[in-house]
């Protein structure tokens, strides 16, 4: 005898999660890898190579900052890829519809609601079986709905969206200082030895021979800041305005954004606003408790 259609469950709800899963909630793993070995290589290698000259030419809190920013950084590379994203739970009951491949063809209608004077049509997901909330999308790489999502990043293999997109904004701003950081002590190694080689043509070349790690630091920093300093700019521009990356390439709302207040408050809410909890977690100890 079958199940009763009432206790089917969501597939994202019924899998049990690995450690791996934990860490790495997308389905990217090679990205994810090689976003983290394209900063930790360079930072290792200026560690090694650049620092001890720089510390014994110029001061000891030249590593000690570039300390804190790679603390910073990596913490927070772990936190937007490693944390839910705002997983909205799919709805494990069906028995309003019976026939699941009925429910695609006629979904539920829609909710129109209104949010600052505009109204807003919440959309049904027949993949989570839910009404959507304003903002919130349904991403096809994670397989769930997300609650004010903004774009789904393969370098971080995760959604970013609310409880994790402050920590993606941390992680690009720390990761485009440190680039520039990297860059500009490579540089001030080379030309230290330049000068105490007296200048000139032939002192240059002997600068390059004798700092080569640092000359490789200063074109590889060189090349790789574009990408994260644009990241960089334009989700300033976002936050300034109040509007997701979704919502900004899709011109949802056109020139008037709901969600958007002062600069300031728009900057608070992102950095500073209470931590919304996840509702993964919820369900978890409401398991645990039965």
């Amino acid at each position: 005898m079958t199940e009763p259609v009432s206790s089917q469950v969501h597939p994202h709800v019924a899998q049990k999660k690995t450690f791996l899963d934990r860490v790495l909630r997308g389905p990217e793993r090679i990205p994810v890898f090689s976003t983290f070995l394209l900063i930790l290589v360079p930072q290792v290698l200026f560690y090694a190579c650049v620092a001890p000259f720089l510390v014994h030419r110029l001061s000891v809190g030249v590593v000690v900052v570039a300390l804190y920013v790679s603390i910073l950084c990596f913490c927070n590379f772990f936190m937007a890829a490693g944390l839910d994203p705002g997983v909205i739970l799919p709805q494990q009951s069906l028995d309003k519809i019976e026939n699941a491949e009925q429910k695609k063809e006629v979904p539920p209608p829609k909710e129109v609601l209104v949010v600052g004077g505009i109204p807003f049509v919440s959309k049904y997901c027949t993949t989570c079986n839910i009404y959507r909330p304003p903002r919130a999308s349904h991403c096809g790489l994670c397989k769930h709905c997300v609650s004010t999502f903004d774009h789904h990043c393969p370098a971080i293999g995760n959604c970013i969206a609310q409880r994790n997109y402050r920590f993606f904004v941390i992680f690009v701003f720390s990761t485009v200082f440190m680039a520039i950081y990297i860059l500009a002590f490579s540089l001030a190694n080379v030309l230290l030895i330049y000068f105490d080689l007296g200048g000139g043509g032939s002192s240059f070349n002997d600068a390059i021979s004798k700092a080569p790690v640092a000359c490789i630091l200063v074109i590889y920093s060189f090349l790789a800041i574009w990408s994260p300093l644009g990241l960089c700019c334009f989700h300033l521009s976002l936050i300034h305005t109040g509007q997701t990356t979704k919502e900004s390439l899709s011109n949802t709302f056109g020139t008037r954004t709901p969600y958007s207040q002062s600069c300031a408050k728009n900057f608070f809410n992102v950095f500073y606003s209470p931590f919304f909890p996840s509702f993964e977690k919820l369900r978890e100890k409401r398991a645990e408790n039965k």
